[in-house]
């Protein structure tokens, strides 16, 4: 009977002991799969997505033959991708489509002038902000209306970024009866140019780029905009509850180039190549 006590305590305690094994290894598995950063560091790559459609943050250029994307976020992406000492590889989608392909895992940050918005933290973490700005009403110059509030705003024909915090600000803040969505600021004032739209809502850095780019359009001029979408920020997004470590890592990116007035000449040295562009 003893013989047999002893025989069962101890497989009980090497059953024990496996269990135990099993559950460290299985703590240690866990913390590796959801440690981002080393995930990109031992693949040696970051992979970026943006929808390169809104310049100055991130649009295309042709270059030696070859359509190149470039703007202020890519060149921040370099930034981040340099501190983590692996690769950027940028992946273009829709705006739309962003936030998805990081849940699903596609891309490793979204890069791409992103508001972090109540709604939006629900589905994915940000980091700290790299831009702020407010929002701007362009028109065509033969636009015979007077804007001068919100009221005025809201009766007309409005166009929006989709997915944009200016299309929430469009359709919740404004609650405007016409409001068009479409996946480019190009497409918008194309259409607005061919008498579909009446206005078109947008950042005011990308409304001068696009006054500058395009003939026949103009910025209305004192009106202010109110509510919580109606100016503009932009922060790094990640999917939401691994990413503790590379978001230490890439808000430290942006304090050093916010602290030292690089971001500045960055986002002015993209303005002027955007200012360019047609």
């Amino acid at each position: 009977m003893k013989k047999m006590a002893k025989f069962i305590s101890i497989v009980l305690i090497m059953a024990i002991s496996i269990s135990v094994a099993a559950c460290s290894k299985s703590d240690v598995s866990d913390k590796v799969q959801n440690n981002k950063l080393q995930m990109i560091k031992d693949k040696g790559k970051l992979v970026v997505g943006t929808s390169p459609a809104y310049p100055p943050f991130e649009f295309v250029i042709g270059k030696g033959g070859k359509s190149e994307v470039v703007g202020a976020d890519i060149d921040l992406s370099k930034k981040i991708a340099e501190k983590l000492g692996v690769e950027l590889e940028i992946s273009t989608m829709d705006f739309d489509t962003i936030i998805p392909s990081l849940n699903s895992g596609k891309i490793d940050i979204a890069v791409t002038g992103m508001t972090p918005t109540e709604e939006r933290k629900k589905s994915v973490d940000f980091s700290d902000i790299y831009f702020e700005g407010v929002n701007s009403v362009v028109v065509n110059e033969s636009f015979k209306g007077d804007i001068k509030n919100e009221s005025d705003l809201k009766n007309l024909k409005i166009g929006v970024q989709k997915g944009s915090t200016q299309e929430i600000y469009a359709k919740e803040i404004l609650k405007a009866e016409k409001v068009k969505s479409l996946n480019t600021v190009l497409d918008l004032v194309m259409d607005m140019k061919n008498g579909n739209l009446d206005a078109v809502i947008m950042s005011d850095i990308v409304a001068k780029i696009n006054k500058k780019q395009t003939s026949g359009i103009k910025i209305i001029e004192n009106i202010e905009l109110k509510g919580d979408q109606s100016s503009e920020t932009a922060a790094v997004a990640l999917k939401k509850g691994d990413n503790e470590e590379l978001l230490k890592e890439i808000n430290s990116v942006i304090k050093e180039l916010k602290d030292s007035g690089e971001y500045d000449k960055i986002l002015n040295k993209n303005i002027d190549t955007a200012s360019k562009v047609h």
